[in-house]
């Protein structure tokens, strides 16, 4: 099967949806879907890469607010 032929079977199977259950459900697919996508079109590789200019030498130090936590 092509992705046009699965396209109109689905398109079929939620127009003969009856109950708003099975809507929502379809719905909230949907939504999920939509929202993954645009993270990943928003997502570039190496986009970020020079942003960071500095790195303080005790940037792995303890941190004085933890100080109750540790041993």
């Amino acid at each position: 099967m092509n992705i046009d032929t699965l396209k109109i079977e689905l398109i079929d199977w939620i127009t003969q949806l009856k109950d708003q259950y099975s809507i929502g459900k379809v719905l909230i697919l949907k939504k999920k879907l939509s929202t993954k996508k645009r993270e990943q079109n928003s997502k570039i590789f190496g986009s970020g890469k020079h942003l960071v200019e500095y790195i303080a030498d005790d940037f792995n130090g303890p941190l004085d607010a933890f100080k109750k936590y540790q041993k």
